[in-house]
């Protein structure tokens, strides 16, 4: 079983954005699971101040928690035979921490999908949630809740600005600085959900105000 990912991810509080890659499997006893692949743009955004989380070299957060939204957009790309061309799916939460019982997070998933996508992305990002943990020995973060939801997803036309906004729950815009021979100019080999190279970027935006999530966990930001 393998998986193709091909993201690209943006990093001030911290944002990243990598170009979705190829991972193969970790549990071959994972039945449920059906090969995918998909191509496409990620960003992570979260509380830390500066590029280069320490989160990304398998450290554990820098203020202990790490208050974060992980978002794909899929140009093209498929599960098992479902197609995922254009949809768009976010994780959001305290994705990191040393201590399991503060980790939560809510999965939103495209409102545009059909019910066998959204079964789809959601089966997904439970395989990669699940493999792709940043602090050794971490469980995954588990869900809270999953709501299916408007995505407004842009990308300027010189790749250096990007946008993400659930009308109402989430808000973020990353630039991602590039050379004069058009490359990202700050680029880490790190742990990522999507890829193993992330491309920093400045985090211009980030508003999370989902008031389900205040009143289950008494955080938004």
């Amino acid at each position: 079983m393998h998986k193709h990912l091909h993201k690209q991810m943006l990093g001030a509080l911290a944002a990243f954005l990598c170009t979705l890659g190829v991972l193969a499997a970790q549990k071959a006893d994972q039945q449920a699971v059906q090969d995918f692949e998909i191509d496409g743009v990620g960003l992570w955004q979260c509380q830390c101040t500066a590029h280069a989380c320490p989160c990304q070299t398998n450290g554990a957060p820098t203020h202990g928690t790490c208050y974060a939204a992980d978002v794909a957009h899929i140009r093209s790309g498929h599960y098992g035979k479902v197609k995922l061309d254009g949809l768009s799916i976010a994780l959001v939460g305290n994705l990191v921490d040393k201590n399991p019982e503060r980790l939560f997070a809510t999965l939103y998933l495209d409102q545009n999908a059909s019910s066998d996508q959204r079964e789809a992305l959601r089966k997904m990002l439970e395989y990669l949630n699940d493999q792709y943990v940043a602090v050794a020995g971490e469980p995954a973060a588990p869900f809270r809740k999953i709501s299916p939801v408007p995505f407004e997803f842009s990308e300027s036309a010189d790749k250096t600005i990007y946008r993400v906004t659930i009308p109402g729950v989430l808000e973020e815009k990353a630039v991602l600085k590039r050379n004069s021979d058009g490359n990202p100019v700050s680029s880490i080999a790190a742990m990522d959900t999507w890829s193993n190279i992330v491309h920093n970027a400045d985090n211009v935006i980030f508003r999370y105000h989902d008031q389900g999530c205040r009143r289950e966990v008494g955080r938004i930001w």
